[in-house]
Parts: structure tokens; C-alpha cells; sequence
């Protein structure tokens, strides 16, 4: 499908967690796991490739991100 390569991975730190139960720690990695695999962008670029973009869309897309990115500039 032409996805890009993301390599990330989430260890344990036992010095960190000393008073945490197997099951605390567990769910802290996952916790952690899950908002890097969000950051990293995989889903939503799955998303874009599900059908052929024409021209004349991503030219509409762009106008909307400017349009989003001029709201953005103007709120801060």
C-alpha cells in the first residue's frame, strides 16, 4: 500500500514504577503505546489512501488547511 515505516516500541522502566502492580504497569504502556500509534499518523494516512485523490480535491483540502491554519493564527 506504500505506508510510510514507523518503527517506535514502549519498555518498561523499573525504576519508575516500583510500587505499581504488574497490571498498573501493563496499563501505563498501553496507555503509552496507544497515543504514540496516534502521533505516529498511520491511521489517518490509511484513511487518505482507501480511494484515488483527485486534483481537484486535495486542491480543496488545501484551501480548507489554510483556512484552518489562518482560524488557528487568528484565535492566538
Amino acid at each position: 500500500m506504500g505506508l510510510k515505516k514507523c518503527n517506535f516500541s514502549v519498555k518498561h522502566n523499573p525504576k519508575r514504577s516500583k510500587n505499581q502492580s504488574v497490571e498498573q504497569q501493563n496499563a501505563k504502556l498501553i496507555r503509552i503505546f496507544i497515543k504514540k500509534f496516534k502521533d505516529s499518523g498511520i491511521v489517518k494516512e490509511l484513511r487518505d489512501k482507501r480511494y484515488p485523490i483527485t486534483k481537484g480535491m486535495k486542491r480543496r483540502q488545501k484551501k480548507a488547511a489554510g483556512k484552518r491554519r489562518a482560524q488557528k493564527n487568528k484565535r492566538n
